[in-house]
């Protein structure tokens, strides 16, 4: 009871964050997580090899598609060698706080993680595809944290039609692919089997995947 929230140490272990904060997100009572200690950025003594900013995207999206909240570390900053203060400025520093923004857009705080989204392409490890649904519903996001292709079980989404979107996880650009019927609301007593295929854009890294209602057009 004295405990307000659940804290998560992963240093090298980075491809366990996403099982590690679904794991403490579902305990009794219900406490927010956060992963405390990531890979730092920078960092040159990973076992698994330098942390990239892709990787910093990767561990970020990660924990907050489980559920979870994130902090930001910088191999230079937590040392205070000189010029530590110039890390601020960093790319992986930047795109975190572009994952908050994303995230804002979307109003996270309505989702729920829901792995079930993936028919196929959900990764594994250092590669995994994780996936937030509205509580009610209406609209989904979909991290992809590589160049892979997905199919979408576009059924769970309890609205007629979605219009889906590109998110950079790097500026937040946003590209509209276009709409998809869900196969719910079809006027029969069970719903069309709507699977979507995705693709990852090209030259991308990683990509958010944005799909939202909309009214379809008689």
């Amino acid at each position: 009871k004295w405990l307000d929230y659940n804290s998560i140490q992963t240093w090298t272990d980075w491809p366990q964050i996403y099982g590690a904060v679904v794991s403490d997100a579902l305990l009794t009572p219900a406490k927010p997580v956060v992963l405390a200690e990531p890979a730092y950025e920078n960092g040159p003594e990973y076992p698994r090899g330098p942390i990239t900013p892709l990787i910093v995207r990767r561990q970020a999206w990660w924990a907050a598609m489980a559920g979870g909240s994130f902090t930001y570390g910088q191999n230079q900053m937590w040392r205070m060698e000189q010029g530590w203060d110039s890390t601020f400025d960093t790319s992986g520093a930047e795109q975190v706080c572009m994952m908050r923004k994303i995230l804002s857009r979307v109003k996270w705080w309505e989702m729920v993680p829901d792995q079930g989204l993936f028919l196929s392409g959900v990764g594994s490890e250092r590669t995994l595809n994780t996936a937030l649904r509205a509580r009610k519903g209406d609209s989904a996001l979909i991290y992809l944290s590589s160049q892979c292709h997905v199919f979408v079980n576009l059924e769970k989404l309890k609205v007629k039609q979605v219009k889906a979107f590109w998110i950079s996880p790097i500026t937040g650009e946003q590209k509209e692919i276009g709409a998809y019927p869900t196969g719910n609301y079809n006027g029969r007593p069970f719903p069309d089997r709507a699977v979507a295929h995705f693709a990852t854009p090209d030259h991308w890294e990683d990509a958010l995947l944005l799909l939202e209602t909309q009214a379809p057009v008689d």
